[in-house]
């Protein structure tokens, strides 16, 4: 075989072997010892602007948006020693435009001049986008999926001291970008791709492997915040760590108690879950869970818990259109809001939704009025919602309604980001193919607002009582409730306002083209529906356990 055919058939199996590769890249890159790019192949114009030419030579680094710098940086190091990383989506700046991500991962060989080869691929548009540092709640799913595989690994804690009163002196572009980079170095500092969480209020939490150096971390994040800090001070950092694997507790526990120390730690502003007692009493935070979990157990198992109805009202009618199932805990006093905080925070409120809307329907099948027109709303946890055997187990509860669905609504809590929002959909279209309306309720205060309006088909939109309660003396919120009410007409939505407290706010939902309004001012919480059917009625006592409530 001459030479130009030995050339030859070495260029066509390099051309193969970049045939391959591109099957599950969109970009090849080589890079030295020094992170320059010595080889780079594939869609450079429309990922960086620039040619082959001009990115041959360059330092990858340069090519990184500043705040994603340690993600590039621990991800390249962690190629050191055979290792080939999970992918994890990095921001690049493209010449002339904003930044872009690209999701990365690659191989370092010794033998080959000690080289990193990285196989990037953009992330499909059509997909749901993956947030680059969990929330509260996926991230205690995380931890609890981490602990199965990764037991000797670690769960810290960090939290900036008197963070709120710092950031009032940062502007707002300082404290999104001081936010980006803590966020970046924990995500470098994470034990897989996607193992940091951002909490708000300076707290943040972590999944690491058992040797990171956490006070190193600690040290370039106190650095970075005292750099952000107009008076050069910055603030002092709290953390504590714990083994995912404790030797004293079970693997159900752990992962239980695990969860639900994250929820208090993110969700907590009275500093009565400390950081101290997160590293050295994990026993004793257990006793507390299992005795929350039992109880929680004992009211789902034994309904033992009472229904009560508030209506909600056509504005310009003034009757009533349906009324909202509201749970009362027996022996407990005032709204359930902790112990339903609590049931989803442990997991649990997928059984207490479902006992909630068992015991409707079996008031409406025992309660039915050929007078007056009884339409129930039940609320669901976003948290249920989401999960394929919580919809499985409810879709069998509404046969008595295939001929009557309208009795039945259901509002969709958005206090909590739905795990699974396509699973989530999914579900409600099930729901309303049988007749029943959807609500989203608390828009305007929850995780993903606009974002799930665009994403959900729904039949009624419920919007938070904070802009109701300012509207009368704000016009920002007399304006908002405007657009919002002419968005949804728009979408063939009905619009519901929260906390209706009198004629002044009534009329203003009018003016603003708000269909329905629930609060005080129509009727409270009450047992008994009568009292809303027949006005004239005389107001009752509601007991509960050994309390008691009244309306008027």
């Amino acid at each position: 075989m001459s030479e130009n055919e030995v050339i030859a058939s070495l260029r066509q199996a390099r051309d193969r072997f970049l045939a391959f590769a591109f099957c599950r890249a969109d970009l090849l890159i080589e890079l030295s010892d020094t992170h320059k790019i010595v080889f780079i192949s594939g869609a450079t114009q429309s990922l960086f602007g620039r040619t082959v030419d001009e990115l041959t030579g360059m330092s990858l680094f340069d090519l990184v948006v500043r705040q994603e710098l340690p993600v590039l940086e621990q991800l390249l190091n962690g190629m050191i020693g055979g290792n080939r990383p999970d992918p994890i989506n990095i921001r690049f700046v493209k010449k002339s435009e904003g930044p872009r991500d690209l999701s990365i991962t690659g191989y370092y060989v010794e033998d080959l001049e000690k080289h990193f080869f990285l196989s990037c691929k953009i992330p499909s548009p059509h997909a749901i986008e993956a947030p680059q540092v969990h929330d509260r709640i996926s991230f205690g799913q995380a931890v609890i999926e981490h602990q199965k595989s990764n037991p000797e690994d670690k769960l810290t804690f960090i939290e900036l001291e008197n963070y709120d009163e710092f950031a009032k002196r940062l502007t707002k572009e300082t404290r999104s970008e001081l936010s980006e980079t803590i966020n970046s170095y924990l995500r470098a500092s994470s034990s897989e791709a996607n193992s940091a969480a951002s909490f708000g209020n300076g707290r943040y939490g972590l999944i690491s492997r058992p040797d990171l150096d956490i006070e190193h971390l600690s040290n370039e994040i106190t650095r970075q915040v005292q750099a952000a800090d107009p008076a050069g001070v910055g603030l002092k950092i709290e953390k504590a760590s714990i083994a995912l694997a404790d030797s004293g507790i079970s693997g159900g526990n752990a992962a239980q108690a695990l969860s639900f120390m994250i929820q208090q730690f993110a969700q907590d502003h009275n500093q009565a879950f400390s950081l101290e007692e997160l590293a050295h009493s994990l026993p004793e935070i257990l006793v507390r869970i299992q005795k929350t979990a039992t109880r929680i157990k004992n009211v789902i198992n034994g309904a033992d818990f009472m229904i009560v109805f508030q209506p909600i009202i056509d504005l310009k009618t003034r009757a009533i259109h349906h009324y909202e199932v509201l749970a009362r805990i027996n022996d407990e006093t005032g709204s359930p809001q902790d112990f339903i905080r609590s049931a989803e925070d442990l997991n649990l409120i997928k059984g207490f939704d479902l006992a909630v809307c068992r015991k409707a329907i079996k008031w409406l099948e025992n309660n039915p009025s050929k007078n007056f027109r009884r339409q129930l709303a039940v609320n669901l946890s976003a948290a249920s919602i989401g999960e394929q055997d919580f919809i499985e187990k409810l879709i069998p509860m509404l046969a008595p309604f295939k001929d009557t669905p309208e009795k039945l609504l259901f509002e969709i809590t958005e206090s909590t980001k739905i795990p699974d929002p396509i699973l989530a959909n999914q579900s409600m279209q099930t729901l309303r193919k049988l007749g029943h309306k959807v609500c989203l309720d608390d828009f305007g205060v929850g995780e993903a607002s606009l974002q799930y309006l665009r994403m959900f088909q729904i039949d009624v939109l419920k919007i938070d009582g904070s802009y109701v309660r300012e509207a009368l003396d704000d016009t920002t919120s007399t304006h908002i409730l405007s657009s919002i009410a002419d968005l949804c007409k728009k979408l063939n939505i009905r619009t519901v306002a929260e906390m209706v407290e009198d004629e002044a706010t009534t009329n203003m939902l009018i003016d603003c083209s708000i269909d329905l309004g629930q609060g005080y001012y129509f009727g409270r919480p009450c047992n008994d529906i009568t009292i809303f059917e027949e006005p004239d009625k005389p107001k009752v006592v509601v007991r509960r356990g050994q309390s008691s409530e009244t309306w008027s």
